[in-house]
């Protein structure tokens, strides 16, 4: 298996434009996004800031138009200074001045995990299953999120249920990675343990399966969620996960009128 901070570095790296290994603790790194690069396929918007924090050094990367003056609020600033609110609200201001009309939004903090090793399979008194369309109707509860079985991981074959009693209670898809040229290196998970089975294990035990399977395959798992998220948080690292980056992005919500 690949070592995993390498690989989330290059991800990290390809999407920000920005030599991460050539950043220096302490130091902060600015530089220009492209339409390639931050197009998000899978979310259907493109990035015109992402800032984010790798433990003690920090990237900027921006839409050229604003590049100077976000370079120039940049410097000199520490990377935590660079997560903080002030910063948010110049760099945010910058984008508005230099992209007049742009509709912006703040897609808010993300913390990014990454499982460093091997991941141990965690014993569970459900069956791990690929999922298939068929199964939706096996789901337990409420839907909080769209079911799993409507998304391309199930074509790929890179979608799975924890099925109890013949009951689906827990799915996990990999999502598409943004960066085409990673899709076999990388893969982060999207999972949803149905609400009168939460607190038993169960998404313990299927973050380890599809850990296993997509390590198997060659590839470093990523595991992204919010700060105020500790469910989520201490299910990666329950499994192993370990913090890689933290995150802050604005984002512009239609790519077709991107200037």
């Amino acid at each position: 298996m690949p070592d995993a901070r390498e690989v989330v570095d290059r991800f990290f790296a390809i999407r920000l434009g920005i030599s991460v290994e050539d950043i220096k603790p302490g130091q902060v790194a600015v530089a220009a996004s492209d339409r390639r690069t931050f197009a998000e396929r899978g979310h259907g918007f493109i990035r015109l800031l992402w800032i984010v924090h790798f433990g003690d050094r920090a990237a900027v990367s921006v839409h050229p138009a604003a590049l100077a003056e976000v370079s120039r609020l940049a410097w000199k600033r520490t990377p935590d200074q660079l997560m903080s609110d002030d910063f948010h609200l110049r760099a945010a201001d910058a984008l508005e001045a230099a992209l007049p009309g742009a509709s912006l939004n703040s897609a808010g903090h993300s913390v990014v995990f990454c499982h460093p090793g091997d991941a141990a399979p965690i014993p569970t008194h459900g069956d791990v299953r690929t999922l298939t369309v068929a199964a939706q109707a096996l789901w337990a509860g409420k839907r909080v999120y769209p079911h799993a079985v409507a998304h391309p991981a199930v074509e790929r074959g890179e979608a799975f249920g924890l099925f109890l009693d013949d009951k689906l209670i827990a799915e996990i898809i990999t999502h598409e990675p943004s960066v085409a040229e990673m899709a076999n290196l990388v893969a982060e998970d999207g999972i949803e343990v149905a609400e009168d089975y939460r607190g038993c294990g169960h998404g313990k035990a299927l973050l380890a399966a599809w850990t296993c399977e997509m390590q198997a395959r060659g590839r470093v798992c990523i595991h992204s969620t919010s700060p105020g998220n500790a469910a989520s948080i201490a299910l990666a690292q329950s499994v192993g996960y370990v913090e890689h980056a933290r995150t802050r992005a604005v984002t512009h919500t239609s790519p077709e009128q991107q200037p």
